[in-house]
């Protein structure tokens, strides 16, 4: 008996989740012959129900919800031995994950292309005893997304986001770190340190390089001044930031960052702890429907 678990954030964004309950069940009941419905009503309720799903054997894992409820649902399965198949019903602000995973913005869309046939491997990011799907990262950025609440989120959407890092960027200042990992070592003057899973951030290629399991992307902005941040657009728009001459580039599957300076960092949006962090990525440890 094939059954799935809907884990469902009813304050994400400015969707309604519970909604969507009906169409749910119409679509998954062509799959899966049980549909545990699960309505969050606080913080890491995702979390224990997630985790509840694994215990018990189900098929699959759903969220509906943004990257908060995300992040929730995969800190839940992480440490389990068994984990069910995860999916995303992309209900909130900016949804990232779902957009690299080239996932419907629209819930009722994500729901009539779901291909419940259709999954591929995820590797997941473990910071300190942390999770993160897509993004580990310091600086200006990362704090002014912190700075966002609820409502400027509902009002504005991903906008909200822009707006702070503008009112941030002239704060932005350099910092020295200390970066270790397998196979390198850095030590100097970081404005900021992006760490991907993947090549790509959100629809935008970041990295000429092809995504390889296992490891992460670390992208090391040395300065902040307004130059520097003018020379790294092209590279942007080019999708290879790591040829930058502004920028070092290293990969790793394993870690360290430190400093002497109290710096607070970012996991897919949410706060996570101030250095020091070691990170691990766990190797194709989710499979994800996309």
């Amino acid at each position: 008996m094939k059954k799935v678990m809907v884990i469902i954030n009813p304050t994400a964004g400015s969707t309604k989740g519970p909604k969507y309950i009906e169409k749910i069940q119409k679509k998954f009941s062509t799959f899966f012959d049980e549909i545990d419905i699960r309505i969050t009503k606080k913080s890491k309720d995702a979390s224990e129900f997630s985790g509840q799903a694994c215990d018990l054997g189900y098929h699959s894992i759903f969220a509906l919800g943004g990257d908060g409820t995300v992040n929730e649902v995969i800190s839940g399965m992480a440490l389990k031995e068994y984990r069910p198949k995860f999916g995303i019903l992309p209900g909130g602000t900016v949804n990232m994950l779902a957009r690299m995973l080239n996932i419907p913005m629209r819930v009722d869309w994500a729901i009539k292309r779901l291909d419940f046939n259709r999954y591929t491997p995820l590797d997941i990011g473990k910071a300190n005893d942390k999770y993160f799907a897509y993004i580990f990262s310091i600086g200006v950025v990362a704090e002014a997304i912190h700075n966002v609440g609820i409502d400027e989120k509902t009002r504005y959407g991903p906008m909200a986001y822009a707006f702070s890092t503008i009112k941030n960027i002239r704060d932005d200042k350099v910092k020295q770190v200390s970066i270790e990992t397998e196979k390198d070592k850095y030590y100097g003057p970081a404005s900021h340190v992006l760490i991907l899973l993947r090549d790509t951030f959100g629809h935008m290629r970041l990295v000429e390089d092809e995504d390889e399991y296992g490891y992460a992307n670390i992208l090391i902005l040395k300065n902040s001044d307004f130059l520097t941040k003018m020379r790294l657009i092209p590279s942007v728009m080019e999708g290879a930031v790591e040829k930058n001459k502004d920028v070092v580039f290293l990969k790793a599957s394993n870690i360290k960052i430190c400093s002497t300076e109290d710096i607070e960092t970012d996991l897919d949006g949410d706060k996570g702890d101030n250095l020091p962090v070691e990170i691990e990525v766990l190797k194709k440890h989710i499979e994800v429907y996309y």
